[in-house]
C-alpha cells in the first residue's frame, strides 16, 4: 500500500510570531481554526505584514500547542513572522516555535490537513522510518505561496531522535 503523505525529518529553526488565538478540541477545530483564520486574522494580517491581505502569500503558520491530552483540547494560533513588530498588537500575542527536531509532512491538496496530523501522530511514528513524536512541543501548519496557489502546504510535528 503506498504511503499517504511523504514525511521528511529535519532541524527547524526557532521562529517568533505573532498572531490570534483561541482554545478548541479535536471535534471542534475544523468549525473554529477557519474561522479563527478567516473572521479574525485575515483583515488583521495587514497590521503585521505591511501588505493587502489578499497579497500576502506568506509564509503564515498554524501553531496548536496541547492544552489537554485527553479532553484532545488545545490553543490554537493563526499567526505570522513580523520582524518589525516590537510588541503584539491590541487583541493578538506572541508565541514561538522552538527549534529542534521536527518532521514534516507535504499536504498536497486542501481538505486534507486532519488526515495529515492523524498519519502524523497515529501511523507514521510506528512505520519503519517513524520517529517518537514530542506531545509537550507545538506542531505547526506552514502556509506560502504554494498554499495560494493550489492548497498545497506543510504539517511540522516536534519528534524525539532516534536512538540507534
Amino acid at each position: 500500500m503506498p504511503k499517504p503523505f511523504a514525511v521528511v525529518v529535519l532541524q527547524h529553526h526557532r521562529v517568533r510570531l505573532v498572531g490570534v488565538s483561541i482554545n478548541t478540541n479535536l471535534q471542534q477545530a475544523p468549525v473554529d481554526c477557519p474561522q479563527l483564520w478567516n473572521n479574525v486574522f485575515k483583515p488583521r494580517m495587514p497590521e503585521l505584514s505591511g501588505k493587502p491581505a489578499q497579497l500576502y502569500q506568506g509564509p503564515s503558520y498554524g501553531v496548536s500547542v496541547f492544552t489537554d491530552h485527553e479532553g484532545l483540547a488545545f490553543d490554537y494560533w493563526a499567526a505570522m513572522e513580523a520582524p518589525g513588530v516590537a510588541a503584539p498588537p491590541s487583541g493578538m500575542s506572541e508565541v514561538t516555535l522552538p527549534g529542534g527536531l521536527y518532521a514534516c509532512c507535504r499536504i498536497p491538496a486542501p481538505g486534507m490537513l486532519r488526515e495529515a496530523y492523524d498519519y502524523m501522530y497515529d501511523e507514521w511514528p510506528n512505520s519503519p522510518e517513524g520517529f517518537a513524536v514530542q506531545l509537550d512541543k507545538p506542531c505547526f501548519e506552514r502556509y506560502d505561496s504554494r498554499f495560494v496557489q493550489s492548497g498545497t502546504h506543510d504539517v511540522y510535528v516536534p519528534v524525539l531522535p532516534n536512538q540507534p
